[in-house]
């Protein structure tokens, strides 16, 4: 590659790294996870990167949400729902009944 070349790859690269890895890591706390069982941490990254798509797509069909965030996608699907998906996926032992 030429400098040109090697500047663009490099280019690219960060992008995705700053876009949706970086929307990984500050909305979903990815980088805190604890969940150390390798089918578990597959299961929990595609609930995570299928939770981020549909943020993405939530937010391009109005634009006055070109600023919203997660936490604003969140409220909006119901935050009690949201919460009892991410204990129920993220719990050691997951049960579907509810608290008491």
């Amino acid at each position: 590659l030429n400098a040109a070349q090697w500047r663009q790859a490099k280019r690219a690269y960060w992008g995705v790294e700053s876009g949706f890895h970086q929307r990984l890591d500050a909305s979903t706390n990815e980088d805190q996870c604890r969940v150390r069982n390798r089918n578990g941490v597959w299961v929990l990254g595609m609930f995570r990167r299928l939770a981020v798509s549909l943020f993405a797509e939530w937010r391009s069909r109005d634009t006055k949400r070109r600023h919203a965030t997660m936490t604003d996608f969140q409220s909006e699907m119901g935050a009690e729902h949201a919460s009892y998906a991410m204990r129920f996926i993220t719990t050691r032992y997951p049960t579907f009944r509810k608290r008491s």
